[in-house]
């Protein structure tokens, strides 16, 4: 169970880091000029694919799952990124609805993470309280073949 809280805290903090990025976004793209917005929205662009490749990286290192899984959460995160400023034109939306619907989605895979996570948690918790596993005798019944009286 501590371990189960210990993958909530982290996807709960890396939630937070994530709506924190977005409304930085936000409010520098609102603050500063568009020509100096897009100039520092390039160096983030880099330093979030810089930062997915560092976490590649360490999974493979480790040869972690888990890490690995965030790896690709930082990628789809700085796919998004890139491609932002050519979506917003392409789609001819503004560039706050853009971020809050990206931030939305983020949230929304979060949530269904949290559930299957939760799920999957409380499964093995109960799994480890039956005993029925040290009861039942899963070998199989071996039968000796009989000779038929006729």
């Amino acid at each position: 169970m501590n371990n189960y809280k210990k993958k909530l805290f982290l996807n709960f903090a890396i939630l937070v880091v994530f709506i924190l990025y977005f409304y930085l976004l936000n409010h520098l793209f609102f603050n500063l000029g568009r020509e100096k917005f897009i100039e520092i929205y390039k160096y983030i662009s880099i330093s979030i694919v810089f930062v997915t490749i560092i976490i590649f990286e360490i999974a493979y290192k480790n040869e972690s799952g888990i890490i690995t899984i965030y790896g690709l959460e930082f990628f789809l995160l700085s796919i998004n990124t890139i491609i932002s400023i050519t979506m917003i034109s392409k789609l001819n939306v503004s560039f706050e609805k853009y971020i809050s619907v990206s931030c939305l989605c983020y949230i929304i895979y979060y949530i269904f993470k949290f559930i299957i996570n939760y799920t999957i948690n409380k499964r093995e918790y109960v799994k480890s309280l039956s005993d029925i596993k040290e009861i039942v005798n899963t070998e199989p019944l071996k039968k000796e073949a009989q000779k038929r009286n006729n």
